[in-house]
């Protein structure tokens, strides 16, 4: 990991570039450009030029849910003010808690494992490209939330489009590739066999934790579906109380509140918070379903479920980051 990470930092900029460019292209090969394309090829359709809209903008995912948008905002801008030394505690923060949940599912794997050092800081190196990074995270939110879109309406058009994004064509990622492969080389003979079990179990894991998150935040639709909407009142505590510990239990792991986890790291690591704005889930979590409850029209509902689908999405891109290393199909 450590060969990684310092491949990594002297070419942070090339290989930033090489996941803009190739999820482009991408899409060219896996999505379709028009919606008669789509018909014919059997594809869900995101054409190139939606892209040219960041993914928290009037005309994205979050078009229908304005309080989602200035959440967005706020965020994204929070992310662009920090200084290097505040982005660097936020990922040290949140790096803990992944080797927590990636040494919890090893444990499951290798018999008598012992737990694995600390991971290396890949994201080293971003500072200096953090609205190239906002651009590559804006292009993963946009292409699953069609993706979803696409499976909610035509399900095996989108498992079409999901496989093909997989290993979308020659060539992908190859400076990853060959990055990992240059590491690889790096470790003894006498070494190989267990580092090569570790590094795939460790990458199994991750893959793990990702689905396991997608799952688990995809599923607070159905939790906002079961609380009653039209409460007599904004504060009908006990059921504003129900809807939280109901959301909060969905993304509590048996090593982590992933919950705590963020805002614990947004608390402890920025010393500028942005004016008259709380970021933290926590927060945002209890206004939402104070909005459901007290709403009768049913549109608070949708509003939450779709803020929870971007930040599924966010999450995702984030965990895609730090997976992108293990490799996969397209690496041979």
């Amino acid at each position: 990991m450590q060969c990684i990470k310092d491949t990594v930092s002297s070419s942070y900029g090339t290989l930033e570039k090489e996941i803009r460019e190739h999820n482009r292209l991408a899409i060219k090969s896996c999505f379709a450009q028009t919606i008669a394309e789509g018909n014919r090829d059997n594809r869900c359709v995101l054409a190139l030029s939606d892209l040219d809209n960041k993914a928290w903008d009037r005309n994205g995912p979050l078009r229908d849910c304005s309080i989602c948008r200035t959440f967005a905002n706020g965020a994204i801008k929070a992310m662009l003010s920090t200084s290097a030394e505040e982005q660097k505690c936020i990922r040290s923060e949140v790096s803990r808690a992944v080797t927590m949940e990636v040494e919890y599912c090893l444990r499951g794997k290798i018999n008598n494992f012992g737990g694995i050092p600390e991971f290396p800081d890949l994201e080293e190196g971003s500072y200096a490209f953090k609205d190239e990074i906002i651009n590559s995270i804006s292009d993963h939110i946009l292409i699953y939330s069609r993706l979803a879109f696409c499976n909610e309406r035509k399900p095996e058009r989108a498992e079409t489009t999901r496989r093909c994004l997989k290993n979308p064509f020659d060539g992908y990622l190859a400076k990853h590739c060959n990055i990992l492969k240059d590491c690889r080389s790096q470790v003894s003979e006498a070494c190989q066999a267990q580092t090569m079990q570790l590094m795939k179990a460790t990458c199994e894991c991750i893959e793990n934790t990702r689905s396991e998150l997608k799952k688990r935040l995809a599923s607070i639709a159905q939790v906002i579906d079961s609380n009653d909407r039209g409460a007599a009142s904004i504060g009908g505590g006990s059921k504003v109380d129900q809807c939280v510990s109901s959301i909060k239990a969905l993304v509590r792991t048996p090593v982590n509140d992933w919950i705590e986890v963020i805002d614990k790291a947004l608390e402890k690591c920025l010393k500028k918070k942005p004016a008259g704005q709380n970021l933290g889930l926590d927060s945002l979590i209890n206004v939402g379903c104070r909005k459901v409850i007290a709403d009768t029209t049913g549109t608070a509902h949708i509003q939450l479920k779709i803020g929870f689908d971007f930040i599924n999405n966010l999450m995702d891109a984030m965990v895609d980051r730090s997976g992108r290393f293990c490799g996969g199909v397209h690496c041979g």
